[in-house]
């Protein structure tokens, strides 16, 4: 007797499911999109796919009289849609083939205020964009609470105050994400998380944070060997980990003592001149662009320098990461340097880059004059100082 009322139950309770999500039965290359939501009577709502390149327009279907709306759509493996309203009032997806999904909300706030059943990876998802949105709404209080003390007499140290909480706001974001991806290294949710931002911070980067791209990589891999989205996840973290062991070999190869690598670039008329070239001085080889502030400004501390010690032997083999010929050009001009400038205006992209493991500029590397490397990362008054040692033991010998 209560085996079959065990039975009766499960059969309501699964009676009632069937008519929350409505009774369609699904092939597991389809999925089904179903909701409810005020204020959304006759209201025009489009599904745009989320590729690794693009976001592709999939269709669109309006909401009856009641705000009702449903739609069926072919998928052949997980993915992320965004179901839009308008511009900035939408939601983000992590469907997978087979289901069916019931989303109900509030169309005037439909990117906060909405429920979803039937995608625990949208579930997530939706976890994740509301602290977002949480942290949002206190830099919102953070920017009245700026402007309303501009003209009081106390404003830079509040100005102070409100930058150190704002960087918290961030931090506190930031961890948000790193949990979320240590709770959930199985979810395609986590993929959307690795690659947050938060206003045009990149909350994770593969510099500082590739653990979590490796954790995604090898959890994901497994759940979903054949996805594209965690392919081209696999192809960005393989690719990243042959450039960090290159520039290892490079790093191990830029020794105090090591020759430093050939280099020939284009000078500003286009005529190749090698490191090489200027063998038999002391050479600054001195990464910098003209987009880099404080290049910029070691641009003028390094005149002194150089007008003090190019006399007795010493030259700078300026490389420029800029993109572009004028930018570079004007550089130049505005700064007033005479030294050797060379670049192939290909960015972070020029092979030099990695040959001489170059992470951040400005940066610099002191070679001697048989072209053996003696320093690197280098500050201004270090450079004045080794020179000035090597050059009264020249003189005095």
């Amino acid at each position: 007797m209560m085996i079959k009322r065990l039975f009766f139950l499960l059969s309501v309770a699964g009676l009632m499911f069937s008519c929350q999500f409505g009774d369609e039965s699904i092939e597991a290359d389809y999925f089904i999109l179903k909701g409810k939501m005020d204020h959304a009577e006759h209201l025009l709502l489009s599904l745009e796919e989320l590729t690794t390149t693009d976001l592709i327009p999939v269709d669109s279907f309006e909401t009856n009289a009641y705000g009702e709306f449903s739609y069926r759509g072919n998928l052949q493996e997980a993915g992320y849609f965004i179901l839009r309203l308008d511009r900035d009032n939408y939601i983000t997806l992590v469907v997978e083939p087979g289901e069916n999904i019931y989303i109900t909300g509030d169309a005037n706030s439909f990117h906060i205020n909405h429920t979803i059943q039937g995608s625990a990876g949208s579930v997530l998802l939706s976890d994740l964009q509301r602290n977002l949105h949480r942290n949002y709404k206190k830099v919102d209080s953070l920017t009245m609470v700026f402007r309303e003390s501009q003209y009081q007499p106390n404003f830079y140290e509040v100005r102070k105050d409100l930058q150190q909480t704002y960087r918290d706001i961030v931090e506190d974001q930031r961890e948000f994400v790193k949990n979320f991806i240590r709770n959930n290294p199985r979810s395609l949710a986590s993929i959307i998380a690795l690659y947050q931002y938060f206003g045009n911070t990149l909350l994770l980067n593969e510099q500082d944070h590739f653990e979590y791209f490796v954790l995604l990589s090898e959890s994901l891999s497994e759940e979903y060997p054949a996805n594209r989205h965690v392919l081209d996840l696999s192809r960005r973290v393989t690719h990243q980990q042959r450039q960090e062991f290159q520039r290892q070999l490079n790093r191990d190869n830029l020794a105090a003592g090591s020759p430093a690598p050939e280099i020939i670039l284009p000078d500003p008329d286009g005529e190749m001149v090698a490191l090489s070239s200027l063998r038999g001085n002391y050479v600054l080889i001195d990464f910098w662009a003209t987009w880099c502030a404080p290049c910029r400004k070691g641009n003028q501390l390094l005149k002194d320098v150089y007008e003090r010690f190019q006399p007795m032997g010493f030259e700078i083999y300026a490389i420029s990461l800029d993109r572009t010929r004028e930018q570079w050009l004007n550089g130049i001009e505005s700064d007033g340097v005479t030294w050797t400038q060379v670049s192939d205006l290909r960015f972070w992209n020029s092979p030099v880059v990695n040959l001489y493991s170059v992470e951040r500029i400005p940066y610099n590397i002191l070679i001697d004059p048989e072209g053996r490397i003696l320093d690197k990362g280098i500050t201004h008054t270090e450079l004045e100082n080794i020179l000035s040692e090597v050059f009264q033991i020249d003189s005095g010998s």
